[in-house]
């Protein structure tokens, strides 16, 4: 389906980036495609190549320190890019050199035949004063986004980037996204990522993301997962600085068929480095899911300290909820803390909201609501915000 030739016809890059393409296309048909099998995926049939011709960056006020370009544009400009953000190599940025993401397989796919994708850089401390917005819709005309995002904040800088993936079709479109973010913080930066996926129920969404935090550095993810017939999400945080940070909330929200396996890891390397995963679920008809939270404490990360939770509320009976916190240790003074929680609603919480008036399905939506709200407050843009209200509104109650 996918040769070195067709490399050549997609853009007109510079050599160096075309060799890159090709070199991970190679990987790419070399790897092969995982099973998933505690929710039993089975084979993914990989789409047509297509390119995604809707605009995604959200326009945005000029702001001196801040560069955004579509990432195809930059690369083709890679000279001009590095000019003017003082960068002696982007190729570091575009190559991770550790593997990472829900596959190998993916994650070449993505870097080889990426449609889209953004660069964003920061100065030195510089604080981004607006959010910076992206949002890519897929319908009938637009299937399919593959998108390579790099995210670079240097020393002392500050930024807060969202990122939404929605369909437009009435769910009615087989769409697919396969995505790819890197992001690295350096020393003192700030770096605030909120990514919403709500794609229709026929949607494959393959997400793969790795971060790289310097010294007194954070990063802050909020994640929101409420779509997709398949919905597979991996995160990996290397807290690499001393007294580095990362935060990772999450909302998933499983229905129907859906199947989701998400993983999230925190390694730590940097003394006193600070890692916290808190995930948020509900699960309904005949949904399943696997949550994985990691905590690795590397060689050298000495009195760091990682806490990573899930809570999930199984809705009806033929759910199916997998939990696999683990703790990796590599030094004896750390401290890691785990838990994990699965059950029903409270039967007489239930019983009391339908005595109000409620109907079934609405009481449980306020029990849902009420577990996830303070994750929600995190999103910075209430329109947003208000929009993912109602759709996780719609597929408790209506759907």
């Amino acid at each position: 389906m996918y040769n070195l030739e067709m490399i050549n016809t997609i853009k007109n890059y510079p050599d160096w980036v075309k060799e890159y393409r090709k070199e991970k296309l190679k990987n790419f048909n070399e790897a092969s495609i995982p099973s998933w099998k505690r929710i039993n995926i089975g084979e993914i049939t990989l789409p047509e190549y297509r390119d995604y011709y809707k605009s995604f960056i959200k326009p945005t006020k000029k702001q001196e320190g801040v560069y955004i370009e579509e990432t195809i544009k930059g690369l083709n400009d890679f000279n001009n890019f590095n000019k003017l953000n003082n960068l002696n190599n982007l190729n570091k940025y575009l190559s991770v050199e550790e593997s990472y993401g829900v596959s190998d397989k993916f994650v070449a796919f993505g870097e080889a035949l990426f449609n889209s994708g953004f660069l964003i850089k920061i100065d030195r401390k510089t604080k981004a004063e607006e959010i910076i917005k992206m949002k890519y819709t897929l319908d009938e005309a637009n299937p399919l986004v593959i998108d390579h995002n790099i995210i670079v904040g240097e020393e002392d800088s500050e930024v807060t980037v969202v990122i939404d993936y929605s369909s437009d079709d009435g769910g009615n479109s087989q769409v697919f996204h396969n995505g790819i973010t890197k992001v690295f913080a350096k020393d003192g930066a700030k770096i605030n990522i909120i990514k919403i996926q709500r794609l229709n129920n026929k949607a494959i969404n393959l997400d793969s993301n790795i971060t790289f935090i310097g010294r007194d550095a954070q990063v802050n993810w909020v994640l929101i997962d409420i779509g997709g017939e398949i919905n597979v999400v991996n995160y990996i945080s290397n807290l690499e600085g001393v007294e580095s940070q990362s935060n990772l909330k999450s909302i998933y929200l499983g229905d129907g068929e859906s199947k989701q396996d998400l993983s999230y890891t925190m390694n730590h390397k940097g003394m006193r480095s600070l890692s916290k995963i808190e995930a948020r679920g509900a699960l309904k008809d005949n949904a399943k899911k696997v949550f994985r939270g990691n905590l690795d404490f590397k060689k050298g990360s000495r009195r760091s300290k990682g806490d990573e939770a899930e809570y999930v509320l199984l809705l009806d009976k033929n759910v199916r909820s997998h939990s696999i916190p683990v703790l990796f240790s590599h030094e004896d003074d750390v401290e890691g803390n785990h838990a994990a929680s699965a059950g029903q609603i409270d039967a007489n919480q239930l019983f009391y909201l339908m005595s109000r008036g409620l109907k079934e399905k609405e009481a449980k939506k306020l029990i849902v609501e009420a577990s996830f709200s303070h994750i929600l407050d995190d999103i910075p843009d209430l329109e947003l915000r208000e929009v993912v209200d109602a759709e996780i509104h719609r597929r408790l109650v209506y759907v």
